[in-house]
């Protein structure tokens, strides 16, 4: 139980370091009052461009490799006679570093909503993974140009590749991803109810029928 506990805490901790609050702070800027007033990728590049917004996703996928990877497999030598696989010991890693994104000690438990944490949390389980998570992100992106509901699309998708189509996966990936889902469609919650009243923003530019409309 020593490798589980430990991964848990160490996954939590660096998850809990929000990189749109941080470097927001060097910049006088913090996300939560503006845009959304979510403190992730999305609302970072309503607030201050592209370029931090890279930065922003960067660190965020970064945090999730580091937790997933090199401390979870830290966390798992300390134990002399482990009782589980290093395997489900990354998958509660990659589970903690997500919630603690969105959830971060260090940030008043107001982080963001997960999506980009979670991909570098599958990056290392099973890379292919992540190729088939974000053709589904661009695709429900250029036909909608809502970002939220592509990422919920994008997240509930991870399993269904992962049960059907992808059976060289670890096995245990499939309960991380299958809980990310619906963790993912919970928080964007918000969203949802926008979607539904009409007041969800929207790229428009980024949508199939605006090439269309420019090209013609």
């Amino acid at each position: 139980m020593l490798e589980l506990g430990l991964s848990l805490v160490f996954a939590y901790l660096i998850g809990s370091i929000n990189f749109s609050l941080t470097l927001g702070k060097l910049r006088n800027l913090d996300v939560r009052k503006t845009g959304s007033g979510n403190a992730g990728a999305t609302n970072a590049l309503r607030a201050a461009g592209f370029w931090f917004a890279l930065a922003v996703m960067v660190g965020d996928v970064g945090k999730a490799i580091l937790a997933v990877g090199p401390l979870a497999t830290l966390a798992y030598s300390f134990a002399e006679n482990p009782t589980f696989s290093l395997t489900w010991v990354q998958v509660a890693a990659g589970a903690s570093v997500t919630a603690a994104h969105c959830y971060p000690l260090w940030h008043e438990f107001r982080g963001g909503k997960g999506f980009a944490t979670l991909l570098g949390s599958y990056l290392v389980l099973h890379a292919p993974l992540v190729g088939a998570v974000l053709a589904v992100w661009v695709i429900v992106m250029i036909l909608s140009g809502y970002v939220g509901l592509a990422t919920m699309v994008a997240a509930v998708s991870a399993p269904v590749f992962l049960a059907f189509f992808m059976p060289e996966a670890p096995p245990e990936l499939f309960w991380l991803a299958a809980a990310a889902g619906a963790f993912t469609v919970l928080t964007h919650r918000d969203n949802i109810r926008n979607l539904l009243d009409g007041s969800e923003h929207s790229f428009r530019k980024v949508r199939v029928d605006h090439w269309f409309k420019s090209g013609g």
